[in-house]
C-alpha cells in the first residue's frame, strides 16, 4: 500500500512539474502553516466485529436525526467504512485562478459518499452538516464547494442518472435511506464498474459556500447532476442546519492538494485573494471554510 501511494505521489509530482505554468506569484511560502505533510487519507482499520450496513440501519431505525448521527459519527470515526469506499482517487486537472493564470492541480477525493459497513453490506448514510463537518475535520478533509462538486462529476467514470423519491415526510427516515441506496446499487450493478470506481450523480452534496459566514444556521446543498452535467439542485439554503434527507451525501476531499507540484491546503487556497477561484465559482475568497 505504501509503495502504491509513493508511486502515485511521485507520478503527481512529475506530471505537475511538466505542466505549463503561468503563475506570476508564489503559491505558498515554505514556512506557511497551510503546507501539508502528505497527500492521503488516514482511516483506522475497520474492526472485524464492526456492524454492517443493514445492522446499522436496524440499530438506528427509531432514533431522531441527532441520536442517529451520534452513532454515525462513532462508527465512521472508528473506521467502519467499506474497503472500497476508503480508496483515494486522484483527479488531475488544469484550473484557472482569479487573474486568469492556469495551475495544474491534483485533488485527492473519496470515490463515493461516506458509507457504513462492508463492501458486501453497506449503507451510504445521509447526515446532518455539523456531523459531516466533524468527520471532515477528523480526517483532515474538506466538504466540497459547488465548483468541486462539478469537477468530481466531470471526472467520474460512473455517472448515474438521479432517482428522486416521493417528496413527503418519509424523506428523512431510515427506510427511505435504505430504499434509495438499493436503487443506486441496482444502477451500479447494471453499469458493471468496480466498487471503488469514482461515482457521481446519485446524491446531492453537502457543500461549503461563501454564504456560510452570514447564514450559520442553514444547510447548503448542491448537485445531483443530470447526464448533461447540469444539477437538479442549484445551491440551496432552503433547509435549516438540523435537516437531513435521503438525497444528501457526504463526500470527503483531502485538504492536502497538489497545485503546481506544491503541497498545500484547500482551506488556505479558498481564502487566498487570487487562488480561491481554483476551487470556488463564487465571487471573492471564502471567509469561513466549514460549518
Amino acid at each position: 500500500m505504501k509503495n502504491t501511494f509513493f508511486f502515485i505521489f511521485i507520478w503527481c509530482l512529475v506530471f505537475t512539474s511538466q505542466a505549463q505554468q503561468k503563475s506570476v506569484m508564489p503559491l505558498v511560502d515554505a514556512s506557511d502553516t497551510n503546507i501539508c505533510i502528505n497527500h492521503a487519507f488516514q482511516f483506522p482499520t475497520r474492526q472485524k466485529d464492526a456492524i454492517t450496513g443493514s445492522q446499522f440501519a436496524s440499530q438506528v431505525m427509531g432514533l431522531t436525526a441527532e441520536e442517529r448521527d451520534s452513532v454515525v459519527y462513532k462508527e465512521i470515526a472508528q473506521g467502519n467504512i467499506p474497503d472500497s469506499f476508503r480508496q483515494s482517487v486522484y483527479l488531475v486537472d488544469s484550473l484557472q485562478d482569479a487573474d486568469g493564470n492556469m495551475h495544474s492541480v491534483v485533488l485527492n477525493v473519496l470515490p463515493d459518499f461516506l458509507a457504513i459497513g462492508t463492501d458486501a453490506d453497506f449503507l451510504r448514510i445521509p447526515m446532518l452538516p455539523r456531523t459531516a463537518q466533524k468527520l471532515a475535520d477528523l480526517y483532515g478533509a474538506v466538504l466540497p464547494t459547488r465548483r468541486m462538486s462539478d469537477l468530481i462529476y466531470l471526472h467520474s467514470p460512473l455517472k448515474l442518472v438521479p432517482h428522486p423519491m416521493t417528496p413527503d415526510s418519509t424523506m428523512a427516515t431510515v427506510p427511505v435511506f435504505v430504499r434509495h441506496d438499493s436503487i443506486i446499487e441496482v444502477s451500479c450493478q447494471v453499469a458493471g464498474k468496480p466498487l471503488q470506481t469514482l461515482i457521481a450523480g446519485h446524491k446531492k452534496d453537502i457543500v461549503i459556500t461563501n454564504r456560510i459566514a452570514n447564514e450559520p444556521e442553514r444547510l447548503f446543498i448542491y448537485g445531483w447532476h443530470y447526464p448533461d452535467g447540469k444539477p437538479i439542485q442549484p445551491l440551496s439554503a432552503a433547509h435549516g442546519i438540523n435537516y437531513v434527507d435521503y438525497s444528501h451525501g457526504v463526500r470527503l476531499i483531502c485538504d492536502k492538494v497538489l497545485v503546481d507540484g506544491k503541497l498545500c491546503s484547500i482551506k488556505g487556497i479558498l481564502q487566498h485573494p487570487v487562488l480561491y477561484k481554483l476551487f470556488s465559482d463564487e465571487v471573492g475568497p471564502m471567509a469561513q471554510t466549514q460549518y
